[in-house]
């Protein structure tokens, strides 16, 4: 049991709605509804929602880069429930992949990622949401080098969460090396600066959508 008393909690998911910056080769999310209160003998609202489980606060499954992988009703459930290793990093402000030195530099001072953690990667790169599609993607966004990738895999992490909309860049292969190693992935997070430690407890969870290649998730940092 998680005791809650005297623990900060911090909301790290975007809003999800439909003017929300995302790859353009992604549909927004619609939310039309069916039935509305007061509307003639209507007694609730009801509405239907159409998205692409690829935009805002999302986990890709690992069936998302390989046919033959597991899609998310395969995820164990409690993936995004554990330590937490936050590292904040310096990095330039556009179109840069995090290396294994990058990661191996903040270690040296802030201490080793210990196995099954989750790592949070700070770089600022939410603050870029407000901009919407031109700040927050066409610039070039934070992404992983696969060396990071390979690293992590080696650490055992438990799961990397970024602040932009991909782990990669134009290709997968920091998706393959980590979902194919059992390291989830979690993209679009935000307010990791609220958090200001550098461990923390995660929790959150995901529907289990048969056949599906991710899922929104509501990710909480406890501190």
């Amino acid at each position: 049991m998680i005791e809650l008393k005297g623990t900060k909690w911090i909301d790290i998911s975007h809003t999800h709605e439909g003017n929300m910056p995302v790859d353009p080769a992604l549909k927004l999310p619609e939310l039309s509804f069916f039935s509305r209160v007061g509307n003639g003998d209507q007694i609730h609202n009801l509405e239907v929602i159409s998205y692409c489980p690829h935009t805002g606060t999302h986990m890709d499954s690992p069936f998302h880069v390989c046919n033959e992988w597991g899609s998310m009703e395969t995820v164990d459930p409690t993936a995004l429930i554990g330590p937490a290793c936050v590292i904040t990093l310096n990095v330039p402000e556009y179109d840069y992949g995090i290396t294994k030195e990058d990661i191996m530099a903040w270690e040296k001072e802030n201490g080793p990622i210990q196995e099954h953690d989750a790592v949070l990667l700070h770089t600022g790169h939410a603050d870029k949401w407000s901009g919407g599609n031109a700040e927050y993607i066409d610039k070039g966004y934070i992404r992983l080098d696969l060396s990071a990738a390979e690293y992590f895999v080696k650490k055992k992490v438990r799961f990397i969460g970024m602040e932009s909309i991909s782990v990669d860049g134009a290709d997968t292969e920091c998706h393959k090396k980590l979902m194919s190693n059992g390291v989830y992935i979690v993209e679009n997070l935000c307010h990791l600066d609220e958090i200001d430690a550098t461990r923390c407890y995660t929790v959150g969870t995901f529907p289990a959508v048969k056949g599906a290649s991710g899922a929104w998730v509501r990710l909480l940092a406890l501190v």
